[in-house]
């Protein structure tokens, strides 16, 4: 008996700590604008036609474009333990960030570049 209650108590608490520490919408936004930030640098840095000067202000026009992107078409699904974002890309739904114990796991660089080819109509390689 001692030994079930023990158990109880353990996954009570593994619940409650993941209920507690899932993110929210804005964990999730500043994650993928993270990726979106890295893919336009590196796209920047190997074509050498920017200064620093453009460079920089290029990468802060996109990230408020996928700022504003991300506030109107960002669909965070929320469980019970862990919460999910997705946009819609090609007539579907597609899963681009996961969100457990306060942290955030987004697509990977391709696919950002991808999306933001398609979506955003940036001229990359």
């Amino acid at each position: 008996m001692k030994k079930f209650l023990f158990l109880l108590i353990f996954l009570v608490a593994v619940a409650v700590g993941l209920i507690a520490t899932c993110p929210d919408r804005e964990a999730h936004k500043e994650a993928i604008k993270s990726v979106v930030s890295e893919v336009v640098n590196s796209e920047v840095d190997q074509s050498n036609i920017f200064t620093t000067e453009l460079a920089s202000i290029s990468t802060m026009l996109t990230i408020n474009m996928a700022d504003s992107y991300l506030n109107t078409n960002l669909i965070i699904r929320d469980h019970t333990f862990y919460n999910t974002g997705y946009i819609k890309y090609k007539d579907d739904i597609k899963m681009i960030s996961f969100g457990i114990l306060n942290h955030v796991f987004t697509l990977d660089k391709e696919t950002a570049k991808e999306i933001m080819k398609d979506k955003m109509k940036f001229p990359f390689k």
